[in-house]
Parts: C-alpha cells; sequence; structure tokens
C-alpha cells in the first residue's frame, strides 16, 4: 500500500516517525508531505528524510484565509500524480478533503478537543479517527482509542533514549531550566495567549536565581533576553528536555514533551481551565508530572518552587510508574494502518 504523512508541525514528524520506518520495513511505500513551518523542514533535513513541499505556512488570519485555496489545489494535484491508498495526518483538511474527492482512506489523530475545525469539518468526512484514551468526546463507529498519549510514539522508553552527551556538546550548564515561549500564529490557537513580555522578563529573572535559564521562543526574543536563547538545534530538543531539571511555559505540545522524559514540567496559557484538554488533565491528574496553571503569576510563583532544588529523580520514578502502564503505541498505529 502507498501512504501519505501530512507533516505540520515538527510533532507531527516525530509522532509518526517510527510507524513510518515499521511500515516501510513491511514493504509499504512512504510519502511525506511537508508544510513549510517554523522549523520542521529543519529538522526533515537534519534527520534525512525526503519530503515534498505542498504549502507554506501563513502568520495572520487573512493570510491563511486566502492561501486555503492555493494549499487544497497543490495538495489535490500531487494525490492525483501519486496515487496514494490512505492518508495519514493530524486533523488534516486538506488530507481528508483530498482523501474523499478522490475516493481514498483517510486516518487522523487529534488529541485536542477544542479544535472546532476538527470536529465540524474533519472528522465528519475522514474514515477513522484515533484518540488517547482519556479523550473526552466520542466520534462512533469510527473512533479508535489508545492507551497513552501520541507524544509516547516517541519518547517511549522502547524507541527513546536520551543522548548523555547533549550537556557538554553544547555546554549546557546545569542545574538548568528550558522555557518555551510560543508564536500564537496557529489557526488553533487564534483567540488565546500566554506569557505577556513582561511576564516572560519576570519568569526568567525568578529562575535564573537558582538554575541556568534557555529559551526556546518561535518569536524573535527582545534583546534583553537574546542572551538566554537555548544553543541547540532543534532536532536535539528533547534530549536537551531530558537533562533539564524545570520546564515551563505557554507551549502545548513541549510541555507534554518535558513531562514524558522526566522533567517537572509548568504549563500555563488560555486553554488551561474547566474544559482543558483531556491529555493535559491525565499527566496532572493521573500522574502528577505535569502542573497545568492558567494565571501566569501563579505559575511564575510555582515555578520558583521547583527550581528552589532539583526533583528531577522524582520524576524520572513518575515516568517509570506512567510507562509501565502503557503499551506499545507505534505497533497499535501500524497495526490499525495495515488493516483499515
Amino acid at each position: 500500500m502507498k501512504y501519505f504523512f501530512e507533516l505540520n508541525h515538527p510533532k507531527h514528524y516525530y509522532q509518526f516517525k517510527y510507524v513510518m520506518q515499521a511500515l516501510q520495513n513491511q514493504g509499504h511505500e512512504v510519502l511525506v508531505l511537508a508544510r513549510d513551518k517554523d522549523v520542521l523542514l529543519n529538522v526533515l533535513q537534519e534527520e534525512g528524510v525526503p519530503y515534498t513541499i505542498f504549502g507554506k505556512h501563513r502568520k495572520s488570519l487573512w493570510a491563511k484565509i486566502m492561501g486555503t485555496i492555493g494549499l487544497m489545489f497543490n495538495y489535490i494535484a500531487i494525490a492525483r500524480r501519486e496515487q496514494p491508498d490512505v492518508i495519514v495526518s493530524k486533523a488534516s483538511w486538506y488530507g481528508t478533503a483530498t482523501a474523499k474527492l478522490l475516493h481514498k482512506k483517510s486516518v487522523i489523530f487529534p488529541d485536542s478537543e477544542v479544535v472546532a475545525v476538527t470536529n465540524k469539518f474533519v472528522v465528519p468526512i475522514c474514515t477513522k479517527v484515533v484518540t488517547p484514551q482519556p479523550f473526552k468526546l466520542n466520534y462512533g463507529d469510527k473512533h479508535c482509542r489508545m492507551a497513552g498519549i501520541f507524544e509516547d510514539c516517541y519518547l517511549s522508553p522502547s524507541v527513546y533514549t536520551a543522548n548523555p552527551g547533549i550537556v557538554e556538546q553544547y555546554g549546557l550548564k546545569r542545574p538548568y531550566a528550558i522555557i518555551r515561549f510560543v508564536g500564537w500564529y496557529a489557526n488553533h490557537d487564534v483567540g488565546n495567549k500566554g506569557f505577556s513580555l513582561g511576564q516572560k522578563k519576570q519568569l526568567v529573572e525568578t529562575i535564573a536565581r537558582n538554575m541556568t535559564v534557555y529559551i526556546s521562543s518561535e518569536k524573535a526574543l527582545p534583546d534583553d533576553l537574546k542572551a538566554y536563547s537555548l544553543p541547540t538545534p532543534a532536532s536535539v530538543i528533547h534530549d536537551v528536555l531530558s537533562y533539564a531539571d524545570l520546564y515551563i511555559g505557554d507551549s502545548q505540545t513541549m510541555a507534554a514533551e518535558a513531562a514524558l522524559v522526566g522533567t517537572p514540567a509548568i504549563r500555563s496559557n488560555s486553554f488551561v481551565g474547566p474544559n482543558d484538554m483531556s491529555n493535559f488533565i491525565m499527566l496532572q491528574d493521573t500522574y502528577g508530572m505535569l502542573y497545568n496553571i492558567a494565571d501566569p503569576e501563579e505559575a511564575i510563583n510555582k515555578a520558583e518552587e521547583l527550581s528552589s532544588h532539583s526533583r528531577k529523580a522524582e520524576w524520572i520514578e513518575k515516568r517509570k510508574k506512567y510507562y509501565s502502564e502503557t503499551g506499545d503505541i507505534n505497533a497499535a498505529i501500524t497495526n490499525l494502518l495495515t488493516n483499515i
């Protein structure tokens, strides 16, 4: 069979990396369709993954709307030329609509219950929906639930071991904290927010009293924060997180990643609240690996508390417990795709 894997974010590559390898090892053909966004293309190039670009990410809402038609035409043209049997994506309108138009199958992997486009437009026309087990919505007969969360696809001990030389290689000074600030450009980020500029500076000053601070930011940092820029390539971020003693940020993905590699993690943005996503709730309430804090000032106070002394050993034990209770999600996904 021939599979399209649509990637719009570095996380999408990491999530499907071992599934794509497993399918290829079974003799199936895999083609990667990538959007030119953030550092995705850099990651693919660094890992030697061939890809076809179907479009470029645009930041403003108006540019996104204007670019949609062009992206759709590009996608359909590539699919007509390559004739995939199955189109796999995180939850792409382009992929599912193209599959519907060309009478192909599509499988999506949403893990956020709050994305309206997914629920209203993508789910109704896809062939199969795969979500983590605690996902709060129910999509009926096409819905398949899997143990754990999708970050396990690339951070489970069965496929991931941190590089112990990362600290020395890039001159990282331990103990250190990783701070992540996102750009709030994505479609699902519209109307939401994270730390203000003043709060970012306050956060850095607070943690820097106890730990070295390294910042990963989608937006350019102001001059007085540039000295804290993380000096490593994007492709080694999980190794960097693995040896960190604290993570805090307004990123969704990196908060979960930090927790899953055994690093105390704080997530603070406007998504946090009564209707928060089930994967983050599970990591906090069931396993105690993540703090979800809506109020930035409260999050800064928690960061000050956690940076006062390392809790790394405690979080490593929490990680062991978590993975002792989840299975091989890559094998489960590969089996689903080959039997769809």
